[in-house]
């Protein structure tokens, strides 16, 4: 009762006021959820290897320019898929549902935060943009150069699914969603799992430069503040797809400056 009513009075003041509305529901410990992580992880990338070896899919080396091919997307939505699969059945577990393990309740503040979470999320790339610029010489773009040949090619329907759709659901059920709530349940607290998670997921785009991770780990940050004001996954699900999808439309229709 005393949960259900701290929701419902976070649900009135908003993403802003009163208590945070994420509680952490799932039957995972830390250790066997961190265990189950590396190992939907590991068979996620075993399956993109037998697309390769069995599928007869060869991804190609990066282009002159740093462009990837179109058997780097099939690879990927073959990780995607493998990695959602696995984090729903292992959800389920335990006593445990999809929706309560990986807080894919609706969001405490109503329908209105669909609309401010992009909205500060768009404050803060402009920040983070502007910080950017001013401090560092080298190319900041380079982090999405190798999405452009996805972008303005015919595949970028695919593309558009895969890096604007299924990174951001295989990403965040898996981190913010199974993970986080098993940390969040130890010492670590919801802070201290926010930060272990968000390393994490910064981990994934490893290959990106040093500005590029920077950027990930502060919008990581930005993601795990929205599902402890909110409660639910489904604002940060909602927020990264928009954020991925608008990018590569923003590669589509805009040129990237010289680097």
């Amino acid at each position: 009762m005393a949960v259900e009513q701290q929701v419902g009075e976070a649900s009135v003041l908003g993403i802003f006021r009163g208590p945070a509305a994420y509680v952490a529901r799932t039957p995972w410990g830390p250790f066997s959820a961190l265990l189950a992580a590396i190992i939907i992880v590991a068979l996620g990338i075993i399956s993109g290897l037998l697309l390769i070896f069995w599928g007869g899919i060869t991804p190609a080396p990066p282009s002159s320019s740093g462009q990837w091919d179109i058997s780097t997307l099939f690879i990927l939505g073959t990780w995607q898929v493998t990695v959602i699969i696995l984090v729903l059945l292992a959800s389920a577990r335990g006593g445990g549902t999809i929706s309560s393990t990986l807080a894919l309740r609706p969001p405490a503040g109503g329908a209105r935060v669909y609309v401010i979470a992009p909205l500060l999320m768009l404050a803060l790339q402009v920040v983070v943009g502007i910080v950017q610029y001013n401090l560092t010489d080298r190319d900041i773009y380079v982090d999405l150069r190798p999405f452009v040949g996805f972008a303005k090619g015919s595949q970028w329907p695919l593309a558009l699914a895969i890096i604007g759709l299924g990174a951001p659901l295989s990403e965040e059920l898996l981190i913010r969603g199974f993970l986080l709530s098993a940390l969040a349940r130890s010492r670590l607290g919801f802070a201290g799992a926010a930060l272990v998670t968000t390393t994490i997921w910064a981990g994934l785009h490893a290959g990106y430069s040093t500005v590029g991770l920077a950027e990930v780990f502060l919008i990581g940050l930005f993601f795990s503040w929205l599902l402890w004001r909110t409660g639910s996954l489904r604002v940060t699900i909602f927020c990264h797809a928009l954020y991925n999808s608008l990018v590569l439309l923003t590669l589509r229709f805009a040129a990237l400056p010289s680097g």
